[in-house]
């Protein structure tokens, strides 16, 4: 993780508490305990107990849909998923029904709660506040852009120079790739940041482009779900000594399953494509042998994030484009390393060029990046407007 990675992710929690006045409410209902715990017969401290736990309800239901499931690994790795998991409430609310009659033990419970959740908000506040000391801020987007980050894990290359430099060389392919299908011209993808620790390649590129990418990898991770169940089911068959030609039946199942995908995603990309059919042919294959790569190297544990930025007053159209990333970001759950991959072979790496695929030689895009700690600014010349 990058430091303006970190720093974004802890404004992100600051902000997130500020609106939803999660501590707050919080501290409210430890507030209504500790009262109705030393006066009981006061009507007014089950009133207050009952608004105070229907507004941190309220709040945390909201969690969900405002923290992606990328974010939520992030907040886990610092320790924070505790405090900002919708089950919170579940888990404050039982505490009150489980101790209606002794209002003190849970007194006790939520006091403790919100003691240890106040001190991770303060050490979130306080590295964000040191970091801003050190001029280290977010990475921020300019409004009517996008960009998007593959995290790929060292175990993908087993931290070989040669085949990181192959990964890097994929995912520059496939972004120009996905770039002529869309725009209708290869445009290199241009680096924003760099990051070592899971490393990670920050990418900026047109929003079209970088919208249908996102919707590629959204329909595999929706289709992953039914290949897990498969897998499953093939493993506790393969535990009971099932027949070979049945477990096969299921592998195939998978393959199929994938197949469909890579040319459901194929099909998108190509949707709006207005080159010679000759070329039609040739991107079409190249972008489907990159999709299942792609889907390939999500089943080993890579992962991709996507970011857009609206722009006030901007084209409609362009503005669906930027909103279209943004809810598909929210809402994308990357699996976890699978022990066996099934989808790509340890040797299924292409290398250089893809084979019998020529790319279109014009560029239109000149991206001069200003390595500012404050900000990323990307300002590009000639870009297509999709």
């Amino acid at each position: 993780m990058t430091a303006q990675k970190l720093f974004e992710i802890l404004s992100f929690l600051d902000a997130l508490d500020t609106k939803l006045n999660l501590q707050k409410n919080l501290e409210s209902i430890s507030t209504a305990l500790s009262n109705l715990a030393s006066q009981p017969a006061q009507t007014q401290h089950q009133s207050n107990l009952a608004a105070a736990l229907a507004e941190f309800q309220k709040g945390a239901d909201q969690l969900s849909g405002l923290i992606t499931p990328s974010q939520f690994v992030i907040i886990d790795s610092l320790g924070g998923a505790r405090y900002f998991d919708p089950a919170i409430a579940d888990e404050v609310r039982t505490s009150v029904e489980k101790n209606a009659m002794t209002p003190a033990v849970a007194s006790q419970f939520v006091q403790e709660l919100s003691a240890k959740r106040a001190d991770f908000l303060q050490t979130v506040r306080s590295a964000r506040n040191e970091l801003k000391k050190l001029n280290i801020t977010r990475s921020v987007l300019q409004p009517g852009s996008a960009d998007l980050a593959f995290l790929i894990p060292r175990e993908m290359f087993d931290n070989e120079l040669a085949r990181f430099a192959k990964e890097l060389t994929f995912i520059s392919r496939l972004l120009q790739h996905f770039s002529e299908a869309v725009t209708g011209q290869a445009t290199e993808a241009q680096l924003e940041q760099l990051s070592s620790s899971v490393p990670t390649v920050a990418l900026a590129a047109a929003p079209g482009v970088i919208a249908v990418i996102a919707l590629a990898v959204d329909k595999f991770l929706a289709a992953w779900e039914k290949i897990e169940k498969i897998r499953k089911l093939r493993a506790e068959l393969a535990d009971i000594g099932m027949k070979k030609t049945a477990l096969d039946e299921l592998t195939e199942q998978i393959t199929t399953t994938v197949d469909e995908v890579v040319e459901e995603a194929t099909t998108t990309v190509m949707l709006k494509y207005t080159g010679s059919t000759d070329r039609k042919n040739e991107l079409s294959n190249a972008i489907r042998q990159d999709t299942r790569r792609l889907f390939g190297q999500i089943e080993r544990g890579l992962a991709v994030e996507f970011r857009a930025e609206p722009k006030k007053d901007g084209d409609p159209e362009q503005q669906k484009v930027l909103k279209d990333i943004t809810d598909l970001a929210q809402r994308m759950q990357f699996p976890e390393i699978a022990p066996e991959p099934m989808l790509l072979s340890s040797g299924e790496v292409i290398e250089g060029e893809l084979r019998n695929v020529k790319h279109s030689t014009k560029k239109t895009t000149k991206t001069t990046v200003s390595k500012k700690s404050t900000d990323t600014e990307v300002k590009e010349a000639g870009t297509p407007k999709v």
